[in-house]
């Protein structure tokens, strides 16, 4: 084991304040009490150890380690575990998901106006009932991510200094995908505010979009910085470094960053299955798959999108192998409600974070930008010529084995791609490989900003739009979320998004 020697991201001095670690976004100094929580399966092979201590006795090394995997819990539960985690919202405000109860015009159902891209802004006179993705929501479980990875973070340098370097850098990285997942989905103006480890809470003022990517790549390059020991955490913090490199439009950069990331990488967060089919898990077991796609009545009720608002992908209708589905049934109002077949009904299964898929991909864009014709050559690759773990369902016979092909030797039923011959047609195809390698990951948000942001095409091209049989019958125009009005109100320096643009 490595001696911890690691030297802090430099910040510029802000408000500090105890007090206000006790309101509104202060709800960071709730993430330590979650260090101890759940022994089930954490992300890949990271398993909370049985002895572990009770959170309060954080100054040991074991709970200093404990604190580290309470950290892998929360980004897990952040990620998929909960009706308001990152992937289900950002799959809502996309084209990936529906609303699974749709047909009642005038029904503000929180999740109905998030599909339908009706999101204001609230200006913090009370909670904003609108946008239950964003108040308490998802930026409080991504905040809390953060807050508890600095906690866990302080607290294996003073208490247990011979740990390896990679378990603070695996941290590092946790905070950096934090970031990233903050970037993606909220307007542009969202405070870093921080909790130090055994000190004040510190008020940021927002940054921009791109101020809070550029942070997460300091977190990024911090992790590579100190995780030699761990080949695991160098790739994630490789994918993740690209993937904010994306991001900012540093095409060659983020191509550089995944270069030695292997074909067959894959961080996934491992969801176990729900017992108790009358309860919803609060973060320890299983996945949003199972009370969103699974039982209706519960959780948010969701199903895949197929063609949604006209410039929808096919995702069902395509039928295209790396997008398996089943039929839930219908709606109360007649609609069709699939679910993913490579996520079974009772939560448990994974979804990926990081992968080589992912790396070639970045790779592909990269090329595409340089105008060389390596770009085709990799997404053919990735169809035809590619390892990949997947999952089905052994217990639904509705599936079949053509479905899904897992193994060696590429996706079974993937041609090889043509060359579109227009800049824009290319760019499309690109992004339309993206969407079907990355379904129901988290990155399809991000890769629609960027088409405006970056392609210069127009939302009302890029997002759903049109008609919406529920809430006000049509799609409105916010392509970010807002942050919630209790940000406006505990943080004295925050005064709003600056912009709500791609």
């Amino acid at each position: 084991m490595s001696m911890i020697s690691r030297s802090p991201i430099a910040r510029p001095p802000r408000p500090r304040s105890r007090a206000g670690a006790r309101s509104g976004i202060a709800l960071l100094l709730v993430a330590a009490a979650l260090a101890g929580c759940s022994p089930e399966k954490l992300a890949g092979n990271d398993q909370l150890p049985p002895d572990v201590p009770d959170p309060a006795h954080m100054k040991t090394p074991a709970g200093a380690i404990a604190a580290y995997h309470g950290t892998l819990v929360e980004l897990r539960y952040a990620f998929g575990g909960n009706d308001y985690s990152f992937v289900p919202v950002s799959g809502l405000l996309t084209d990936e998901l529906r609303y699974g109860d749709l047909g009642q015009i005038g029904s503000l159902a929180a999740p109905m106006l998030v599909d339908s891209r009706f999101m204001p802004e609230d200006p913090g006179i009370r909670s904003n009932s609108l946008t239950p993705s964003s108040d308490m929501g998802t930026y409080a479980l991504l905040h809390k991510v953060r807050g508890q990875a600095r906690q866990a973070r302080g607290a294996l340098l003073a208490y247990a200094p011979d740990s390896s370097t990679a378990l603070v850098g695996y941290l590092d990285v946790v905070e950096g995908y934090a970031d990233v997942f903050l970037a993606d989905l909220f307007c542009s103006g969202i405070p870093l505010s921080t909790l130090d480890f055994e000190g004040d809470f510190t008020y940021q003022p927002g940054s921009s979009t791109e101020e809070v990517y550029q942070h997460a790549l300091a977190l990024f390059d911090s992790a590579l910085a100190v995780s030699a020991d761990s080949e695991r955490v160098m790739n994630l913090a490789r994918v993740g470094k690209g993937r904010a490199l994306l991001a900012l439009g540093r095409y060659a950069d983020a191509a550089q960053a995944v270069a030695d990331v292997p074909d067959d990488f894959r961080y996934a967060f491992e969801y176990t299955a729900i017992n108790n089919s009358n309860t919803i898990d609060q973060g320890t077991g299983g996945s949003f798959v199972y009370h969103d796609f699974g039982i209706v009545g519960l959780g948010m009720s969701l199903t895949m999108a197929d063609t949604e608002g006209v410039n929808g992908l096919p995702y069902v209708s395509s039928r295209d192998p790396r997008i398996p589905w089943v039929v839930l049934g219908t709606n109360r109002y007649g609609h069709v409600r699939w679910r993913p077949a490579n996520l079974p009904t009772d939560g448990s299964g994974s979804i990926v974070l990081a992968s080589g898929v992912e790396a070639r991909l970045i790779q592909a864009e990269a090329a595409l930008q340089a105008g060389g014709a390596d770009w085709l050559a990799t997404l053919n690759t990735l169809r035809t010529d590619g390892t990949y773990d997947t999952r089905r369902d052994p217990t639904d016979s509705t599936q079949t084995d053509t479905l899904w092909h897992a193994g060696t030797g590429g996706v079974a039923g993937l041609a090889p791609l043509g060359d579109p011959g227009t800049p824009d047609g290319r760019v499309s195809l690109l992004f339309q490989e993206r969407a079907y390698w990355l379904y129901l990951t988290g990155h399809r948000q991000s890769d629609l900003r960027r088409l405006i942001r970056q392609y210069g095409r127009q939302q009302q091209n890029v997002y759903p739009v049109g008609s919406y049989p529920g809430a006000y019958n049509t799609y409105g125009t916010d392509v970010t979320a807002p942050i919630p009005g209790a940000e406006r109100i505990s943080n004295p320096l925050f005064t709003g998004c600056r912009s709500r643009g791609a």
